[in-house]
């Protein structure tokens, strides 16, 4: 326990619906017209660039192209090794490989229960991409081996037309939907349903032109498991990138036997000087037995501080309200991470999360502290 608790310091508690996502919009409209490795989209936002200028993939995630594995050796560490060679992540003319691995110390704290504690291996992955044709078809694969034994999160074929401005792709990859954080825990990644844990199998046709972006999909909508009924789950992400600032908004509707969902959000990052903001609100709508319907709301507002070559202050406030028709059942979470980058291929992060819900429920109103060692390449 703290002596001072931040929470009581900085507790932000929206008293209506509509006031929270007031507030998100309002910060969302502010990022906008100002604006003159890693799945960590404030990254792109940094560099001004899409998100496949670092990655294989269009959307962002999975192996670093050689752009995106330069950058994380030069870039992005505080010491970068002199004259060293570079990893590109090519092994051999047709084949490149890459990889994370995320261990972390975990700390937390729940009003009227005991604190716990543990040492734990949260991700490791393999990426495995086979160039078949130069520029025009490939295999992909991203196989997890850490924590809970082998499990593949995405393997597909992919085409691109000569201009490489389109995409076809077969087979179980991560929806296009939102920003593709890191923190599949953050509420627009976890209440969602779409993060990096729920791969989704069938095909996606993305275009990329300029500073557009679009990435559309049809899957099974079962999360990588079989499917269980004849329902189809479509998704959409589209972007607008310029070296500043960028927009989008994405959509999903998944239907399914035991209850359809529709979702769509509108997202924004801006770069200010040395720091680099997202922000994203979310609507879900779920479709229950006997005609009933519930309407969520999720949103996120993340800075990210590069006060010094290698190190990164990430701040965040993120709003969940899980039903429209109940009042104050929502909940509230503050983060502050320091990500330091001292060499390349490895990251350290220390952060806090304090949980501000319903005053009932003891488990919405913890604190969470953590330490983690992430290795890349």
């Amino acid at each position: 326990m703290m002596g001072i608790r931040i929470r009581s310091i900085v507790k932000v508690k929206a008293k209506t619906t509509a006031a929270s996502v007031a507030l998100l919009l309002a910060t969302a409209a502010l990022l906008l017209p100002t604006g003159s490795v890693l799945a960590e989209p404030y990254l792109a936002v940094q560099k001004g660039l899409h998100c496949s200028a670092c990655h294989s993939h269009t959307a962002g995630g999975g192996r670093r192209i050689a752009y995106g594995n330069v950058f994380a050796q030069n870039e992005m560490p505080a010491e970068t090794g002199g004259g060293q060679s570079l990893w590109t992540g090519q092994v051999m003319e047709f084949l490149a490989v890459g990889g994370n691995f995320r261990t972390r110390y975990e700390s937390i704290d729940v009003p009227n229960n005991d604190s716990t504690s543990e040492f734990d291996v949260t991700r490791g992955t393999v990426y495995l991409e086979a160039t078949l044709i130069p520029n025009r078809l490939s295999v992909y694969v991203d196989q997890q081996f850490a924590p809970s034994g082998s499990l593949n999160r995405e393997a597909y074929a992919k085409v691109r037309d000569r201009s490489g401005r389109w995409h076809l792709a077969a087979g179980q990859f991560y929806l296009p939907y939102g920003l593709r954080l890191q923190d599949d825990t953050a509420f627009i990644r976890q209440t969602t349903g779409i993060n990096f844990e729920t791969p989704d199998r069938g095909v996606q046709l993305g275009y990329e032109r300029g500073p557009w972006s679009t990435i559309v999909s049809a899957t099974n909508g079962s999360g990588g498991g079989g499917e269980v009924d004849d329902g189809k789950q479509f998704s959409a992400v589209t972007s607008f990138v310029r070296p500043g600032w960028r927009v989008g908004a994405s959509f999903n509707n998944n239907d399914a036997d035991a209850g359809d969902r529709q979702m769509f959000n509108v997202f924004a990052g801006l770069r200010t000087g040395p720091v680099a903001w997202l922000a994203e609100v979310d609507r879900i709508r779920d479709d229950l037995d006997a005609g009933v319907t519930r309407d969520a709301i999720a949103g996120l507002v993340e800075g990210n501080w590069l006060f010094r070559k290698g190190h990164n202050l990430k701040i965040s406030y993120e709003y969940f309200d899980p039903d429209d028709d109940i009042d104050e059942d929502h909940q509230v979470r503050w983060s502050a991470v320091w990500e330091y980058t001292p060499m390349r291929f490895l990251q350290g992060r220390a952060g806090i999360r304090l949980y501000d819900g319903v005053p009932e429920n003891d488990f919405d109103n913890r604190d969470e502290y953590f330490l983690e060692l992430h290795g890349f390449f």
